[in-house]
Parts: C-alpha cells; sequence; structure tokens
C-alpha cells in the first residue's frame, strides 16, 4: 500500500527498485526538501529540487550500476549480495514546518525500525533535525558531522529548529552520546558563547587545517567503536571546487578524495545507524558538479555497506 507521508519520484537514484516499504537488512534512500526554513528561506524553489537532481545526475554518470566499479574493486552493490532502494521523497512544503518535521521523523523511524539503514538527501540542514531525532532516542550513538560550521546555535529570532542550531539539537538527545566535527573552518553562525557550549558539552572539534594534518585516518579513529555511528553531512564541508551548489561558499573546504578516504575510515568497522547529506542548492551548481559529487558520496556509503561483513 503507498505511504501517504512519501511522494514517488520518476527516476530512482541510480535505478535503484523504487520501494514503499523499507527492506530489512537494506540501505534506503529518500529526499526531504523542506524542513523549518527561516522566514521565507525555502531551499529547492521552483525547479527542480537537490535530491532528484542528485538523483539525475549521478544516475547519467554511472548508468551501469552492476558493471566494475573501480573505487570498489567490484560493482558497487557487490554482485547483488547488497540491496539498496529509493523510497521518493517524503511529503513537505514551504509553509509547514512542524508538518515536515513529523512526517521527516515518521518516514526515518519506519526505515530504522525495519532493521534498514536510512540514507536523507536534503534539503536544507533543518531537515536533518527530525531525521537525528527518529534515531537519537534509541541506542547509544556517536555523531559525526562534516561540516564547515558548528551549527550549535540555541536559536536564530526565535526558531530554535532552523539549519544554523542542527547539532545544538543533536546534543540534547538522549541517545547522541558523544560527536565529532570536523571540516569546520572560517567564519558562520556560532558566536563565542556557541563555541564554547560545544566544548562544555564534550564535541571534539576538527578544523579542515587539523584533518589534513593528522590525516583522515587518523581523524577517523579517534571515533569510537562501542556504538554505532551516524554520519551527518553538509555540502559546504567541501570546496567551492568540488561542490559549488551550496549556500555559503566557503574556499578552503575538503576535496572528493578527502571526503571519500573520511567516508571510508570513519565506517570501517563500525555499525551505520543512518546517514544524510543536505545543504545542496541546485540553482547554484555548475555543469551538475555538485549533484554528482553528492550522488557519489551516497555511493560510497554504499560500496562501503555492502562489504561491510
Amino acid at each position: 500500500m503507498p505511504n501517504p507521508l512519501l511522494a514517488p519520484r520518476p527516476q530512482t537514484f541510480l535505478g535503484l527498485p523504487a520501494a514503499t516499504q523499507p527492506v530489512a537488512g537494506s540501505a534506503v534512500i529518500f529526499g526531504a526538501v523542506h524542513g523549518t526554513p527561516y522566514g521565507s528561506d525555502t531551499l529547492g524553489g521552483n525547479g527542480e529540487t537537490g535530491p532528484d537532481a542528485v538523483r539525475r545526475a549521478v544516475t547519467a554518470s554511472s548508468v551501469h550500476i552492476d558493471h566494475w566499479d573501480f573505487d570498489f574493486g567490484g560493482p558497487l552493490l557487490a554482485d547483488g549480495r547488497f540491496q539498496a532502494f529509493d523510497l521518493g521523497d517524503v511529503v513537505t512544503t514551504p509553509d509547514d514546518a512542524a508538518g515536515n518535521r513529523d512526517a521527516i521523523e515518521a518516514v526515518t523511524h519506519a526505515v530504522s525500525a525495519a532493521g534498514a539503514v536510512p540514507m536523507l538527501i536534503g534539503g536544507d540542514d533543518s531537515v536533518a533535525i527530525p531525521f537525528m531525532r527518529a534515531l537519537g532516542d534509541g541506542e547509544p550513538l556517536h555523531l559525526l558531522q562534516i561540516d564547515a560550521h558548528i551549527d550549535w546555535r540555541d536559536d536564530i529570532g526565535g526558531e530554535r529548529l532552523g539549519y544554523s542550531s542542527t547539532i545544538r539539537r543533536a546534543s540534547e538527545l538522549a541517545g547522541v552520546q558523544s560527536i565529532t566535527q570536523c571540516g569546520i573552518r572560517a567564519v558562520g553562525s556560532a558566536r563565542r558563547q556557541e563555541v564554547e557550549a560545544a566544548l562544555a558539552w564534550g564535541s571534539k572539534l576538527v578544523t579542515v587545517a587539523e584533518a589534513r594534518r593528522i590525516g583522515m585516518a587518523a581523524v577517523a579513529e579517534a571515533l569510537p567503536r562501542d556504538r554505532p555511528l551516524l554520519i551527518h553531512i553538509d555540502c559546504d564541508a567541501m570546496d567551492p571546487g568540488t561542490a559549488p551548489g551550496v549556500n555559503a561558499l566557503s574556499p578552503g573546504g575538503f576535496t572528493f578524495p578527502e571526503m571519500t578516504a573520511l567516508i571510508a575510515a570513519a565506517m570501517q568497522g563500525r555499525k551505520l545507524a543512518g546517514f544524510s547529506i543536505v545543504e545542496f542548492q541546485p540553482k547554484a551548481d555548475v555543469n551538475d558538479i555538485t549533484a554528482t559529487v553528492v550522488g557519489r558520496l551516497v555511493c560510497h556509503v554504499l560500496g562501503h555497506l555492502a562489504r561491510a561483513g
């Protein structure tokens, strides 16, 4: 029976099977365009949405999912030994923030409860708040945020669930017991009090410069191994030359090889509780570069899941 919270898409990610219900032991991809905007700020607009741009671009660049993937030494999904599905997009609207949050949380919870790994493509960073809420009230988790900004504002203009507060809200979840924030650089919404609040909570802040000095393997090695891992990526973690389609351009970010190295090392020997990638702005993209990069990062997560023993 169709799920009223989901809208099927005309094209699935990599041509994966469309599904209306999660399947245990699989990875389940879904999009969410709208979260909790600030005023009239609506990521996505009236044109192609971020999730659909990613689906189109990565499918065009990787049309044969069963062919050899040289990043993994074999077909991406290990000759079909691992299953992945596309649920479509969570039904959201620009003017119903509470309804958006409820729908995203409900879909995420259903995927996780079915024994599948939820993989969210956003949408602005606020879509990750209900995504994390669905996962963060269960078993203890470690949150790895890869982002240019720490997102620890308690509120902006009285809004406590907007995209500047994502990690602050995550820190309040009972299941989120530790946080690593990697890729931090330049200037964002954080003031001294937000940095001090993050450090006082126990969050580990790793700047781009520090990550490059010690290497991605060392960053990942410091992540706990006694609890599942939740990976959250903001596209502005990457350099504009790698991902130009973002709202907040900031030079000096991670390259694509650095991102894939960090993902690979972080997932090695750890259970993945969920994965989200947000803040892709299709209207700012150039030649589908960001859409393809985002899609390929999702592929890397799939490839490592398919080889996770």
